[in-house]
């Protein structure tokens, strides 16, 4: 009897899946040409005990960060990424570009978190950071929004809850992947996020033997109506050897912009670092895209 289900996380040979009739189930996959992925849509065999996983149906997009010989797939399948980034300490805007080249790739459209914005001092230094990302989020559609799950004052409190509102509405109904680098406080936003989130946790980890499971997997949570959370692990890396130059260049749309304004390159393989006649190197020294995420793109192409 085969059912069709829904992927919520992963570990070793193992799945928790939810199925067409509303159960979740412990199930099992086999052999090597299954590389399951959070959200994926799958068919699992339910004659046997446990289920197994027999399927992956086809994904219309997945999000994937890759070494040379390695590649993983974080979750397949989303509707908007939401990647956290904060002050203290601060983010890395290089590992932040990397997030959103793996996002625009695939088209998937998102949302910046600038949390513990109740740290005043390093907030600012967070909000001038990512200042150099201002034209290529606008460009890409992306979105802005500033939390906090602690405060100290009145005002505070009421600028935290409004932050925290703001990323609800904008989850509302929709399938959302949330990355970020370690130590930006994912888990805590999360936990002030869904209630009973480290219930749900728990028991994914529990049924999947893992351990801490959010130190291994990413795994799905669910909030009211159709609203999923996909919690995915810190990150320290990101490569992107996956994606070609053109690819990458997705997640720079200031190129693209640059090319419609000035017209194109001298050579139509300009890396738009050392070439003659670069009009990306002419509009970063007349100010029309930041030195800052020039050197970025530079630094991606040296070491995807």
């Amino acid at each position: 009897m085969t059912h069709a289900a829904r992927l919520l996380s992963h570990h070793g040979r193992q799945a928790w899946v939810l199925c067409d009739d509303g159960e979740r189930r412990l199930c099992v996959y086999r052999g090597r040409s299954i590389h399951p992925a959070a959200n994926d849509s799958v068919s699992v065999d339910l004659s046997a005990d446990p289920g197994v996983i027999t399927e992956i149906h086809p994904r219309h997009n997945e999000i994937s960060r890759s070494e040379p010989h390695r590649m993983k797939t974080l979750a397949a399948n989303i509707d908007q990424a939401v990647i956290v980034i904060s002050g203290s300490p601060l983010f890395s805007d290089e590992l932040l570009a990397r997030m959103i080249c793996a996002c625009a790739a695939e088209a998937v459209k998102g949302v910046v978190v600038l949390n513990k914005t109740d740290l005043e001092a390093p907030s600012d230094r967070g909000r001038a950071h990512l200042k150099a990302f201002t034209q290529c989020l606008s460009l890409l559609g992306w979105t802005v929004i500033e939390t906090s799950t602690i405060t100290h004052q009145d005002h505070a409190a009421h600028d935290a809850q409004q932050g925290i509102a703001m990323l609800m509405r904008q989850i509302r109904d929709l399938t959302s992947l949330v990355m970020g680098q370690s130590g930006m406080g994912k888990s805590s936003l999360l936990n002030a996020m869904v209630p009973g989130l480290n219930m749900q946790t728990r028991e994914i980890s529990e049924a999947l033997q893992s351990g801490k499971h959010t130190t291994t997997a990413a795994y799905m949570v669910s909030l009211p109506g159709n609203t999923w959370l996909i919690d995915t692990p810190g990150f320290q890396l990101f490569g992107l050897h996956h994606l070609s130059v053109t690819q990458l260049a997705l997640g720079f749309p200031e190129l693209e912009q640059i090319r419609e304004q000035s017209g194109p390159c001298r050579y139509a393989n300009c890396r738009h670092e050392a070439e003659p006649d670069c009009r990306v190197k002419q509009a970063v020294e007349a100010g029309r895209m930041t030195r800052r995420r020039w050197e970025i793109w530079r630094a991606l192409l040296a070491r995807t």
